[in-house]
């Protein structure tokens, strides 16, 4: 055996507890990364160290910060071994505590080169793209992909807006709103990227509807409607005779959109489905007929009967809906492992999720 064998760094491995799953992680990589590869359900959703989502306690080993956990983590966190998955790269064997790791197959994410082909406006700040990919992915409804370009813009994230399909999809579509100040919407929306090349990376996130028998409440703000809408466009497929509300919380009428899709989601669904817009700053002399306010407000009286153990919540769009509606329904007595949100971050919360 060389010299250079000795000195070449080795893959290290970590175990997740109390699952007792195991999988290798190479050098310079994170647990998060490795973990993924290898087709397990990670928590995450930045994936760049901000959100919080990934962190866990390690209760064997040693990691070496890509980026420093402070940032994220408080003191308390940091003296009782708590770190970010995502920013985690092993310096020996680990094992790391994950107590609500789901036993998921996902598909592995992969790196693919695509072409913006075509835009379609839903609202005034809100378009439809399509972007063909140069071969097929395969996803979970309400996952999301990367997408970047070296020349024009920094990685962005944005949820698959369509249901999968058996073999992948080469067309994927994705619902993209225009942040003011956005170095990326701004091009879009000025008619720039028209057929740019970007680099796609995918799939990723853990937002998919998990099995279950009770009912189900949606919730989905801005463009946090395309993983609300892949998810149950994929489920109406199915029978399960599981009833479920939805609600679309927006400003006015004029942002609303995809209706006929979600209508055709209640025609095709197993089961009660209600349908229930929330607009919060609708004008007062408007003709507009449905609830007004804040969507959270509106999820006791509308929904209450299907509040239960068993019922399971999905939520979509910008952090302060997502926060509030979180609040609601854990005052309601929905149980907290039942919850289920994917944050529609932007460059002003410190990650380029959706500019």
């Amino acid at each position: 055996m060389s010299l250079f064998s000795f000195l070449k760094p080795s893959a290290k491995r970590v175990t997740v507890m109390p699952a007792g799953v195991s999988f290798d992680v190479k050098p310079g990589q994170s647990i998060l990364e490795a973990g993924l590869a290898a087709g397990y359900a990670m928590p995450h959703s930045c994936t760049v160290g901000t959100c919080g989502t990934c962190k866990c306690k390690m209760s064997e080993g040693k990691v070496r910060e890509l980026t420093n956990f402070a940032y994220v983590l408080d003191a308390e966190e940091l003296q009782n071994d708590v770190i970010l998955t995502c920013q985690a790269a092993l310096k020996s064997d680990a094992v790391i505590e994950i107590p609500n790791f789901e036993l998921k197959h996902l598909t592995p994410p992969e790196d693919f080169e695509g072409e913006i082909v075509n835009y379609e406006d839903l609202t005034h700040d809100t378009r439809k793209v399509t972007i063909h990919l140069d071969r097929p992915v395969k996803f979970d409804a309400g996952q999301y992909l990367q997408i970047h370009h070296e020349e024009i813009f920094g990685a962005r994230s944005y949820s698959f807006a369509m249901a999968p399909a058996e073999g992948g999809c080469q067309d994927v579509e994705l619902f993209i709103r225009n942040v003011p100040g956005g170095e990326f919407t701004g091009m879009l929306f000025d008619d720039k990227l028209k057929g740019a090349k970007v680099a796609v990376h995918g799939p990723a996130g853990n937002f998919w509807l998990r099995d279950g028998r009770g009912p189900i409440i949606c919730v989905g703000g801005g463009s946090g409607l395309a993983p609300i809408v892949s998810l149950l466009e994929q489920a109406a497929k199915e029978p399960h005779g599981r009833p479920c509300v939805m609600f679309f919380g927006a400003r006015s009428q004029a942002d609303l959109y995809c209706l006929d899709r979600i209508a055709a989601i209640g025609e095709a669904w197993d089961g009660a489905f209600q349908f229930v817009p929330v607009l919060s700053n609708e004008p007062e002399d408007s003709d507009w007929q449905g609830l007004r306010g804040f969507v959270n407000t509106a999820i006791e009286p509308v929904a209450g009967q299907y509040l239960s153990a068993d019922t399971q919540v999905y939520l979509c769009g910008p952090p302060p809906m997502i926060d509030a509606v979180t609040a609601t329904v854990l005052e309601l007595n929905i149980v907290e492992k039942n919850v289920h949100a994917d944050k529609f971050l932007d460059a002003s919360h410190g990650i380029s999720r959706q500019d």
